[in-house]
């Protein structure tokens, strides 16, 4: 499949030329109470302005081709804002658990060689700490910080990034031995959202249309790479949820108008017993579930989904350190 981007900023950029005033982020009242920001839509045109706003900022402050930054941020805006600000410059991020204990913090902050995180202001202390600890050198801000400090080092990779350069560097849950980092290019999130865009079926993408609810975690490859990918590269709308609430979930698809919703399997179990919800939604709402989004074309119009054939090229895998 021949990509028609080469970074992740630039599939943003050209959507955002494309439907400039179409929503690109639904923030859900519920969402807005629990992280304590605005509730409502913000458009591709409003997005890209604060896009090419933290991306001058960074690249003044000396941030560029081949370097890490952590994000802290769940599910807000900053989180995508900062994503693609910084991958516009090359820049890879490393998305933080916020559960995580303080020493996989340690272990995490130390072992990806971030020199910047970006962070909710109740743990900026936190990744500070476990930067001492951990015997690295970490500036650590506030998504909505006046000043950025200035990374001395220069740039560790020359020229434009591109569909190699490292778009994400998303780390395994460490229940057998040490987390392991996967590093994801750009093509690997490039060619996911493509894939999603072209498999068909009753997972069609009409482009400017779709409005696409997760309550998946931005720091999961299904969130960040496919829910996220498959709306950048269609004109679609992200709602991201804070986390899964059973008990207001139909309630939540409802008021944001949701036409597609993402979820584990263990998810629709505990929203049994909410079909009288379901049946009040504004239209009809398609529901792949997260660890099967591949497609079968012959049964796609049954609702049936299995894994797909092949993962999106591009991932490796950063080794633990024996410490």
């Amino acid at each position: 499949m021949t990509l028609p981007h080469s970074t992740v900023h630039a599939a943003f950029a050209a959507t955002a030329a494309r439907f400039p005033d179409r929503p690109f982020l639904h923030i859900l009242p519920s969402v807005a109470d629990a992280y304590g920001i605005d509730a409502g839509e913000i458009t591709y045109r409003a997005a890209a302005a604060r896009i090419d706003e933290l991306a001058t900022r960074y690249l003044t402050a000396g941030y560029g081709h081949g370097q890490r930054a952590g994000l802290l941020l769940e599910n807000r805006p900053a989180f995508f804002f900062h994503w693609l600000a910084l991958n516009s410059l090359g820049v890879s991020v490393v998305p933080i658990n916020a559960d995580l204990r303080s020493a996989d913090l340690e272990y995490l902050v130390g072992h990806s060689g971030m020199l910047i995180a970006i962070s909710r202001p109740d743990r900026m202390q936190d990744i500070a700490t476990a930067a001492r600890t951990a015997g690295s050198t970490v500036a650590v801000i506030e998504p909505h910080a006046d000043d950025i400090p200035r990374e001395p080092s220069p740039a560790p990779r020359p020229g434009a990034p591109g569909e190699d350069t490292e778009c994400g560097l998303l780390y395994t849950s460490g229940t057998t031995g040490r987390p392991k980092g996967c590093v994801l290019p750009n093509e690997y999130y490039l060619h996911a959202g493509r894939w999603y865009d072209t498999i068909g079926g009753l997972c069609t993408l009409r482009h400017g249309e779709e409005r696409l609810l997760t309550p998946l975690p931005m720091v999961h490859m299904n969130a960040m790479a496919y829910s996220t990918m498959a709306m950048i590269v269609s004109g679609g709308c992200i709602v991201p949820l804070d986390r899964f609430h059973p008990k207001t979930w139909w309630q939540s698809v409802r008021e944001s108008g949701a036409t597609i919703v993402h979820y584990l399997g263990a998810l629709r179990i505990r929203c049994r017993g909410g079909s009288h919800a379901a049946r009040a939604l504004r239209g009809p709402v398609r529901v792949p579930a997260a660890g099967s989004l591949g497609h079968d074309r012959d049964r796609g119009r049954r609702g049936r989904h299995r894994q797909p054939r092949a993962a999106p090229r591009g991932q490796r895998v950063l080794r633990p350190r024996n410490t």
